[in-house]
Protein backbone atom coordinates (compact mmCIF):
# COMPACT_ATOMS: atom_id res chain seq x y z
CA UNK A 1 0.00 0.00 0.00
CA UNK A 2 1.02 3.55 -0.92
CA UNK A 3 -0.44 6.80 -0.23
CA UNK A 4 0.55 9.71 -1.15
CA UNK A 5 -2.72 11.73 -1.78
CA UNK A 6 -2.66 15.13 0.13
CA UNK A 7 -5.01 14.93 3.27
CA UNK A 8 -5.10 10.75 3.38
CA UNK A 9 -4.87 9.30 6.41
CA UNK A 10 -3.57 6.07 8.11
CA UNK A 11 -4.06 5.00 11.47
CA UNK A 12 -1.43 2.89 13.80
CA UNK A 13 -1.45 2.03 17.03
CA UNK A 14 -4.46 4.37 17.81
CA UNK A 15 -2.42 7.07 16.08
CA UNK A 16 -3.49 8.74 13.15
CA UNK A 17 -1.01 10.18 10.42
CA UNK A 18 -1.62 12.34 7.46
CA UNK A 19 0.26 12.88 4.43
CA UNK A 20 1.19 16.50 4.41
CA UNK A 21 0.70 16.68 7.63
CA UNK A 22 3.15 18.78 10.36
CA UNK A 23 5.23 16.90 12.68
CA UNK A 24 7.98 16.89 15.05
CA UNK A 25 10.76 14.58 15.51
CA UNK A 26 11.29 12.47 18.30
CA UNK A 27 14.31 11.62 20.48
CA UNK A 28 13.96 7.95 19.03
CA UNK A 29 15.64 9.57 15.87
CA UNK A 30 18.90 11.21 14.77
CA UNK A 31 16.26 13.94 12.95
CA UNK A 32 15.38 14.91 17.26
CA UNK A 33 13.11 18.19 17.33
CA UNK A 34 13.05 19.36 13.91
CA UNK A 35 9.52 19.87 12.30
CA UNK A 36 8.68 19.04 9.08
CA UNK A 37 5.60 17.45 7.17
CA UNK A 38 4.85 13.60 6.17
CA UNK A 39 5.02 13.26 2.29
CA UNK A 40 3.97 9.30 2.01
CA UNK A 41 3.31 6.29 4.02
CA UNK A 42 4.59 2.61 2.27
CA UNK A 43 3.21 -0.36 4.11
CA UNK A 44 2.82 -4.07 3.28
CA UNK A 45 5.06 -5.47 0.48
CA UNK A 46 5.52 -1.96 -0.92
CA UNK A 47 7.97 -0.86 2.27
CA UNK A 48 11.39 -0.48 1.56
CA UNK A 49 12.90 -1.17 4.82
CA UNK A 50 12.61 -4.70 7.04
CA UNK A 51 11.04 -3.10 9.54
CA UNK A 52 7.72 -4.22 11.00
CA UNK A 53 6.29 -1.10 11.15
CA UNK A 54 5.08 1.56 8.20
CA UNK A 55 7.51 3.32 6.28
CA UNK A 56 6.46 7.18 6.55
CA UNK A 57 8.79 9.32 4.52
CA UNK A 58 9.16 13.01 5.78
CA UNK A 59 10.75 16.30 4.90
CA UNK A 60 12.21 18.02 7.31
CA UNK A 61 12.86 22.24 7.36
CA UNK A 62 16.32 22.98 8.07
CA UNK A 63 17.42 24.30 11.55
CA UNK A 64 17.95 28.17 12.19
CA UNK A 65 19.43 28.43 15.48
CA UNK A 66 23.33 27.97 15.44
CA UNK A 67 23.62 25.41 18.14
CA UNK A 68 20.43 22.97 16.71
CA UNK A 69 22.99 22.91 13.66
CA UNK A 70 25.65 21.97 15.93
CA UNK A 71 23.76 19.55 17.38
CA UNK A 72 22.59 17.90 14.26
CA UNK A 73 26.03 18.28 12.22
CA UNK A 74 27.93 16.54 15.12
CA UNK A 75 24.62 13.49 15.35
CA UNK A 76 25.43 12.87 12.10
CA UNK A 77 29.12 13.19 12.42
CA UNK A 78 28.75 10.70 15.20
CA UNK A 79 26.72 8.54 13.00
CA UNK A 80 28.71 8.68 10.17
CA UNK A 81 32.15 8.80 11.56
CA UNK A 82 33.09 11.08 9.81
CA UNK A 83 32.71 15.19 9.37
CA UNK A 84 29.30 16.26 7.81
CA UNK A 85 27.94 19.69 7.60
CA UNK A 86 24.20 20.87 7.40
CA UNK A 87 24.37 20.47 3.45
CA UNK A 88 25.28 16.80 3.61
CA UNK A 89 22.24 15.78 5.66
CA UNK A 90 19.17 14.41 3.69
CA UNK A 91 16.28 16.27 5.36
CA UNK A 92 13.63 15.11 2.59
CA UNK A 93 12.39 11.46 1.68
CA UNK A 94 13.54 10.63 4.80
CA UNK A 95 12.03 7.04 6.28
CA UNK A 96 10.93 7.49 9.62
CA UNK A 97 9.39 4.48 11.77
CA UNK A 98 5.96 5.68 14.09
CA UNK A 99 7.72 6.57 16.80
CA UNK A 100 9.97 8.68 15.56
CA UNK A 101 7.83 11.29 14.56
CA UNK A 102 4.88 13.10 15.97
CA UNK A 103 1.81 14.20 14.76
CA UNK A 104 0.95 17.92 15.25
CA UNK A 105 -2.92 19.91 15.09
CA UNK A 106 -3.25 22.46 12.73
CA UNK A 107 -2.38 25.44 14.52
CA UNK A 108 -4.73 27.32 12.66
CA UNK A 109 -8.02 25.15 12.52
CA UNK A 110 -7.29 23.29 15.36
CA UNK A 111 -6.06 24.78 18.30
CA UNK A 112 -8.09 26.25 20.96
CA UNK A 113 -7.72 29.98 22.20
CA UNK A 114 -8.53 31.70 25.78
CA UNK A 115 -7.45 34.88 26.82
CA UNK A 116 -4.73 35.37 29.31
CA UNK A 117 -3.32 38.76 31.16
CA UNK A 118 0.02 39.24 31.17
CA UNK A 119 1.08 41.71 33.81
CA UNK A 120 4.19 43.97 32.69
CA UNK A 121 6.59 45.63 34.83
CA UNK A 122 9.46 47.99 34.34
CA UNK A 123 11.30 50.56 36.10
CA UNK A 124 14.69 52.13 36.29
CA UNK A 125 15.99 54.01 39.19
CA UNK A 126 19.23 56.10 38.75
CA UNK A 127 20.14 54.26 35.96
CA UNK A 128 19.32 50.80 37.05
CA UNK A 129 16.90 48.70 35.21
CA UNK A 130 14.49 45.94 36.09
CA UNK A 131 11.34 44.67 35.02
CA UNK A 132 8.80 41.44 35.79
CA UNK A 133 6.17 39.54 33.70
CA UNK A 134 3.63 37.50 34.88
CA UNK A 135 1.10 35.43 33.15
CA UNK A 136 -2.90 35.35 34.79
CA UNK A 137 -5.81 33.02 33.02
CA UNK A 138 -8.24 35.39 35.43
CA UNK A 139 -8.30 38.78 34.41
CA UNK A 140 -9.17 40.19 38.44
CA UNK A 141 -6.11 37.99 39.38
CA UNK A 142 -3.90 39.61 37.38
CA UNK A 143 -5.33 43.63 38.46
CA UNK A 144 -5.09 42.08 41.83
CA UNK A 145 -1.46 41.71 41.10
CA UNK A 146 -1.42 45.33 39.15
CA UNK A 147 -2.70 47.22 42.03
CA UNK A 148 -0.39 45.49 44.78
CA UNK A 149 2.88 45.97 42.86
CA UNK A 150 2.05 49.96 41.99
CA UNK A 151 0.60 50.29 45.78
CA UNK A 152 3.90 48.89 47.31
CA UNK A 153 5.71 51.77 44.88
CA UNK A 154 3.68 54.46 45.84
CA UNK A 155 4.22 54.01 49.41
CA UNK A 156 7.61 52.93 49.50
CA UNK A 157 9.38 53.14 45.92
CA UNK A 158 11.24 55.56 44.06
CA UNK A 159 7.86 57.34 43.32
CA UNK A 160 7.29 59.29 46.33
CA UNK A 161 11.16 60.33 45.98
CA UNK A 162 10.30 61.74 42.08
CA UNK A 163 7.31 63.54 43.26
CA UNK A 164 8.99 65.47 45.08
CA UNK A 165 11.63 66.43 41.94
CA UNK A 166 8.48 69.16 40.63
CA UNK A 167 9.18 67.18 37.22
CA UNK A 168 7.30 63.92 37.63
CA UNK A 169 4.68 63.20 34.90
CA UNK A 170 2.60 60.29 35.55
CA UNK A 171 0.49 59.08 32.15
CA UNK A 172 -2.52 56.17 33.84
CA UNK A 173 -5.28 54.43 32.34
CA UNK A 174 -7.53 51.48 33.51
CA UNK A 175 -5.00 49.13 32.87
CA UNK A 176 -1.28 50.93 32.56
CA UNK A 177 0.25 53.32 35.09
CA UNK A 178 3.57 54.86 33.80
CA UNK A 179 5.39 57.30 35.68
CA UNK A 180 8.40 59.09 35.43
CA UNK A 181 10.74 62.21 35.77
CA UNK A 182 10.33 64.29 32.49
CA UNK A 183 13.92 64.78 30.53
CA UNK A 184 15.21 61.44 32.32
CA UNK A 185 13.31 58.58 31.22
CA UNK A 186 15.95 55.94 30.54
CA UNK A 187 16.94 56.22 33.38
CA UNK A 188 14.22 56.87 36.18
CA UNK A 189 11.01 55.46 35.25
CA UNK A 190 7.87 53.18 36.63
CA UNK A 191 6.24 51.28 34.44
CA UNK A 192 3.03 48.52 35.09
CA UNK A 193 0.34 47.15 32.72
CA UNK A 194 -1.66 44.63 31.62
CA UNK A 195 -1.68 43.36 28.45
CA UNK A 196 -4.65 40.96 27.06
CA UNK A 197 -2.98 37.98 24.71
CA UNK A 198 -4.80 35.10 23.47
CA UNK A 199 -3.04 31.74 24.65
CA UNK A 200 -3.02 28.88 21.93
CA UNK A 201 -3.74 26.11 23.36
CA UNK A 202 -2.64 22.44 22.44
CA UNK A 203 -4.67 19.25 22.87
CA UNK A 204 -2.69 17.38 25.13
CA UNK A 205 -2.31 20.76 27.23
CA UNK A 206 -6.50 20.92 27.33
CA UNK A 207 -6.48 17.04 28.55
CA UNK A 208 -3.77 18.44 31.17
CA UNK A 209 -5.99 21.01 32.65
CA UNK A 210 -8.78 18.85 31.91
CA UNK A 211 -7.45 15.95 34.37
CA UNK A 212 -6.10 18.47 36.84
CA UNK A 213 -9.65 20.03 36.99
CA UNK A 214 -11.59 16.46 37.07
CA UNK A 215 -8.68 15.23 40.22
CA UNK A 216 -9.86 18.58 41.97
CA UNK A 217 -13.50 17.79 41.62
CA UNK A 218 -13.37 14.36 43.07
CA UNK A 219 -10.71 14.98 45.69
CA UNK A 220 -13.90 18.02 46.72
CA UNK A 221 -16.44 15.06 46.32
CA UNK A 222 -14.32 12.77 48.53
CA UNK A 223 -14.13 14.66 50.99
CA UNK A 224 -17.74 16.21 51.65
CA UNK A 225 -18.18 12.30 51.55
CA UNK A 226 -16.50 11.33 54.51
CA UNK A 227 -16.12 14.92 56.76
CA UNK A 228 -19.17 13.55 58.82
CA UNK A 229 -18.12 9.99 59.06
CA UNK A 230 -17.70 9.16 62.93
CA UNK A 231 -13.98 7.52 62.36
CA UNK A 232 -12.77 10.56 60.19
CA UNK A 233 -13.87 12.74 63.62
CA UNK A 234 -11.79 9.70 65.65
CA UNK A 235 -8.61 11.37 63.32
CA UNK A 236 -5.69 13.09 64.39
CA UNK A 237 -5.16 16.53 62.68
CA UNK A 238 -2.91 14.94 60.93
CA UNK A 239 -3.96 12.16 60.12
CA UNK A 240 -6.69 14.02 58.21
CA UNK A 241 -4.24 16.29 56.62
CA UNK A 242 -2.77 13.26 54.81
CA UNK A 243 -6.01 11.21 53.85
CA UNK A 244 -7.74 14.50 52.41
CA UNK A 245 -4.23 15.15 50.39
CA UNK A 246 -4.14 11.86 49.28
CA UNK A 247 -2.86 12.22 45.27
CA UNK A 248 -4.51 8.87 44.98
CA UNK A 249 -7.88 9.65 45.63
CA UNK A 250 -9.10 10.59 42.12
CA UNK A 251 -7.29 7.87 40.89
CA UNK A 252 -9.25 5.19 43.18
CA UNK A 253 -12.64 6.92 42.04
CA UNK A 254 -11.94 6.77 38.76
CA UNK A 255 -11.01 3.34 39.29
CA UNK A 256 -14.31 1.95 41.31
CA UNK A 257 -16.16 4.08 38.62
CA UNK A 258 -14.76 1.80 35.82
CA UNK A 259 -16.44 -1.20 37.64
CA UNK A 260 -19.71 0.38 38.06
CA UNK A 261 -21.52 -1.28 35.11
CA UNK A 262 -24.84 0.82 36.26
CA UNK A 263 -22.67 4.31 36.10
CA UNK A 264 -22.04 3.92 32.70
CA UNK A 265 -25.29 2.76 31.42
CA UNK A 266 -26.84 5.96 33.08
CA UNK A 267 -23.94 7.98 31.49
CA UNK A 268 -24.80 6.26 27.71
CA UNK A 269 -28.30 6.45 27.96
CA UNK A 270 -28.17 10.69 29.29
CA UNK A 271 -25.65 10.82 25.86
CA UNK A 272 -28.19 8.94 23.87
CA UNK A 273 -30.67 11.26 25.28
CA UNK A 274 -29.24 14.24 24.77
CA UNK A 275 -27.84 12.95 21.09
CA UNK A 276 -31.64 12.92 20.08
CA UNK A 277 -32.76 15.91 21.39
CA UNK A 278 -29.92 18.05 19.66
CA UNK A 279 -30.60 16.38 16.22
CA UNK A 280 -34.11 17.16 16.52
CA UNK A 281 -33.31 21.02 17.35
CA UNK A 282 -30.89 21.06 14.69
CA UNK A 283 -33.18 19.39 11.59
CA UNK A 284 -35.73 22.13 13.11
CA UNK A 285 -33.18 24.82 12.40
CA UNK A 286 -33.00 26.60 9.31
CA UNK A 287 -29.42 26.82 7.60
CA UNK A 288 -29.49 30.69 8.97
CA UNK A 289 -29.49 29.49 12.21
CA UNK A 290 -27.02 31.40 14.38
CA UNK A 291 -27.37 29.98 18.07
CA UNK A 292 -26.33 32.48 21.16
CA UNK A 293 -23.58 31.54 22.86
CA UNK A 294 -23.09 29.25 26.24
CA UNK A 295 -27.13 29.02 26.15
CA UNK A 296 -28.38 24.94 26.38
CA UNK A 297 -31.42 26.18 24.71
CA UNK A 298 -30.03 28.91 22.40
CA UNK A 299 -31.95 31.46 19.93
CA UNK A 300 -30.81 32.64 16.98
CA UNK A 301 -28.54 35.89 17.37
CA UNK A 302 -29.71 36.81 14.01
CA UNK A 303 -27.70 38.03 10.58
CA UNK A 304 -29.16 41.63 10.48
CA UNK A 305 -31.40 40.69 7.66
CA UNK A 306 -35.13 42.49 7.85
CA UNK A 307 -36.76 38.98 7.74
CA UNK A 308 -34.99 38.02 11.06
CA UNK A 309 -37.11 40.61 13.15
CA UNK A 310 -40.11 38.11 12.43
CA UNK A 311 -38.44 34.99 13.02
CA UNK A 312 -39.84 33.13 16.08
CA UNK A 313 -35.94 31.64 16.41
CA UNK A 314 -35.05 35.38 16.72
CA UNK A 315 -33.97 36.07 19.76
CA UNK A 316 -35.35 39.88 19.86
CA UNK A 317 -38.44 38.61 17.84
CA UNK A 318 -41.28 41.02 17.44
CA UNK A 319 -44.05 39.65 19.66
CA UNK A 320 -44.02 36.24 21.83
CA UNK A 321 -40.56 34.23 21.80
CA UNK A 322 -37.87 36.41 21.67
CA UNK A 323 -36.09 38.85 24.39
CA UNK A 324 -37.38 42.69 24.79
CA UNK A 325 -34.11 44.11 22.95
Amino acid sequence: MILNRQGAEFEYEGVTYTIGGAIVSTAESEYQGLYGRITAIYDGKDKETENETPDIYCEFDPPVMPHEIKALEKTFSDLYDQPKTLDDIVLDMVIMAPEMIRPLDDLHTVRKKVPIYIVMEDWAVNGEHGNFCELFTDYDDAKRIMMDKLREELDSGAIPQWSDSGAYVADTSKDSYKGYIEGDYMDNHYEISILPQPLTMSTQHIQKVGRLYKAQCRTEDFISQIEEWEEVAAMSATQYQKLITNSAIPERIEQQLGHNDHYWEAYWESVSEAAHDLVQQALAQPDCFTPEADNPYPLCIGSGKPECADCCLYVHTKGEGGYES
